[in-house]
């Protein structure tokens, strides 16, 4: 194992990244490229590190699993499935729910939601039945986005 996988195991395994904003960097770029150890090892790391994220870094997660979502989907909504079921709220900001609402649309252009779907689609749709409810919910906030920017156009919507 090179240093920057052991690095990465580190990371993943305790609250360490926190301290260390690369170490978050390169953490929240493992998830957003869907590494299979890291989407898996998801559910340890919010349990260990989940009350002590600002909004920022919540924002940066729930973005980088929705980004995940496009390349693994199923991996992942089984993942967020289990945040979902879960009775601890802090782990439940990152199910399936919230990720399959488009979370990176609060400080999105209409134009990077619009490119994000164009990519999530059918990334879903290939990703068949376990992938039928996140993307209905999907096509119920993009239709809701559209909806907005007809109604209100010149108006920026983020």
């Amino acid at each position: 194992m090179n240093r920057h996988g052991i690095v990465l195991a580190a990371c993943i395994l305790s609250a360490s990244c926190m301290a260390s904003d690369s170490g978050w960097s390169a953490y929240i770029k493992q998830v957003a490229s869907a590494d299979p150890a890291t989407i898996q090892a998801l559910p340890a790391k919010i349990k260990s590190v989940g009350d002590s994220l600002d909004d920022e870094h919540v924002e940066q997660l729930t973005t980088a699993i929705s980004m995940a979502l496009i390349k693994e989907p199923v991996a992942v909504l089984n993942v967020t499935n289990q945040f979902e079921a879960s009775t601890d709220r802090l782990q439940q900001r990152f199910g399936t729910l919230l990720i399959c609402s488009i979370p990176l649309m609060i400080n999105a252009s209409n134009t990077q939601v619009e490119a994000y779907y164009v990519k999530a689609e059918p990334a879903l749709e290939r990703a068949g039945q376990p992938a039928a409810e996140c993307l209905n919910n999907m096509r119920d906030i993009i239709a809701e986005v559209r909806q907005v920017a007809v109604n209100n156009p010149g108006i920026p919507h983020h």
